[in-house]
């Protein structure tokens, strides 16, 4: 007796076109097992199906069976159904289909199917009571198919078909589905990585071998340490996407061999299991491989920072020297300039209280001549010098009062009193010696 399984495995924006189909079945005598307590393949009903849920896949099984049907027959029938529900094969994300067969010559089994589904390989395995083929490892147009043979149909073997496989294979689409998308994220962070990778090189020739030192090298330094930050940043976060990638892949598989293990009706050989496990295996080893690069990478990246910075450091202090050199050096010429500048104003000071001197001796000779010639030299020359020396010595605290410099304002007071007490004394002198004079 010969019969047909089919897996429709859909997400949920599929569910009315799969509403529609269960409608076609229901309406060809095809009944529902809400209890998933599958009826042995020999049973006279015309089939049945069930509805399972692997995290957001959704399954619908389907068992045709009826004595006087092949597996073309079976096939026609079921996709006249979906057509008639509007079921297109690319609205699901997979179909599996089981060609099965009861109390028949296992080989012959093989054989027939070849005729339906030609293929190259047979995964081949045991179950309760039969034995299990996949027809090709490759997935055709996201279908499958297997070939079934039992010896006798029974609650273990039925369960693990109607129940136990589709629930495998749902593993394996999620594990498919997620292997596609992390080989296309592994690729895409391998070439950031790289170029990452090219830019420190470029980095590290162009601006850390050179001996040129320069400010505006610094400052180019300066710019590259914000790129590299910007590359660290970056590195780190694929870093962390990469690990993530790594432990749901690690999960995943962990939960396939205990979905396996777990499987009473399935008896598959490490060998097999491992075979079929190898793409995500390697996968695995792909991200934990890439993970350690990136590491690496991350790391040589904050030591180029470090390096960079140490660089920028020592330009920094070679520049400074430099410039406490020509700042030692102006100093030096300002302290030359200083001195030569108190030399001109002891000079301008001492020219200034002379022509002062002899233009006040030579005034007071002239208002007051007869006083003058009655007045001893010595107290002639000596009021004179206190004269033109205060006057001198004023001027010099007015000018810096008047350039700010209030501090000497008391001297200023004090040097204005000294030369309004000297004034008064000539004055006074003057008159005295005028009269003494006139007599």
């Amino acid at each position: 007796m010969l019969s047909l399984m089919r897996y429709y495995y859909y997400l949920e924006d599929e569910r009315d076109k799969i509403n529609s189909l269960i409608t076609e079945l229901k309406n060809n005598n095809v009944a529902s097992q809400r209890d998933y307590s599958p009826q042995a393949l020999s049973d006279d009903s015309r089939g049945v199906y069930a509805e399972h849920k692997l995290e957001n896949l959704n399954i619908l099984v389907v068992n045709l069976r009826q004595t006087s049907m092949d597996w073309p027959s079976y096939i026609n029938t079921l996709e006249n159904w979906e057509e008639k529900a509007g079921l297109q094969c690319e609205e699901l994300i997979a179909k599996i289909s089981i060609l099965a067969g009861i109390a028949e010559d296992w080989d012959k089994l093989l054989e027939s199917a070849q005729k339906v589904v030609p293929y190259k390989e047979a995964l081949l395995m045991d179950i309760d009571q039969g034995n299990l083929g996949r027809l090709g490892r490759l997935w055709p147009n996201d279908q499958a198919f297997y070939c079934c043979g039992l010896k006798t149909a029974n609650k273990l073997n039925q369960a693990f078909l109607l129940r136990g496989l589709p629930l495998i294979e749902a593993a394996l689409l999620r594990l498919k589905a997620v292997n596609s998308f992390l080989r296309d994220q592994k690729n895409t962070i391998t070439k950031e990585k790289d170029h990452l990778d090219s830019e420190l090189s470029g980095i590290l020739h162009s601006h850390l071998v050179s001996e040129k030192g320069s400010r505006s090298e610094a400052q180019e330094l300066e710019v590259k340490i914000e790129e590299l930050s910007i590359a660290y940043g970056k590195l780190a976060g694929d870093y962390g996407t990469v690990l993530s990638g790594t432990n749901r892949v690690s999960t995943m598989i962990d939960a396939f061999n205990k979905q396996l293990k777990s499987e009473k009706g399935l008896k598959i050989s490490a060998e097999l299991q491992e075979d079929i496990m190898s793409p995500y295996q390697n996968r695995l080893n792909e991200l934990q491989a890439l993970g350690n690069e990136l590491k690496i990478s991350r790391e040589n990246h904050q030591a180029a920072i470090e390096v960079v910075r140490s660089k920028i450091e020592i330009m920094n202090a070679r520049s400074n020297i430099a410039t406490q050199e020509e700042i030692r050096a102006l100093m030096e010429l300002n302290i030359t300039m200083q001195k030569q500048s108190l030399i001109f104003q002891y000079a301008a000071g001492l020219i200034e209280f002379i022509v002062l001197a002899y233009y006040s001796h030579t005034l007071w000779s002239h208002l007051a001549h007869a006083a003058f010639v009655a007045i001893p030299s010595g107290f002639q020359f000596l009021v004179v010098l206190l004269f033109s020396g205060n006057t001198v010595y004023c001027t010099h605290l007015l000018a810096e009062y008047l350039q700010g410099d209030h501090h000497v304002k008391k001297y200023l007071m004090l040097a204005g009193l000294s030369l309004s007490i000297i004034f008064v004394i000539i004055l006074a002198a003057s008159i005295i010696f005028s009269g003494t004079a006139s007599h």
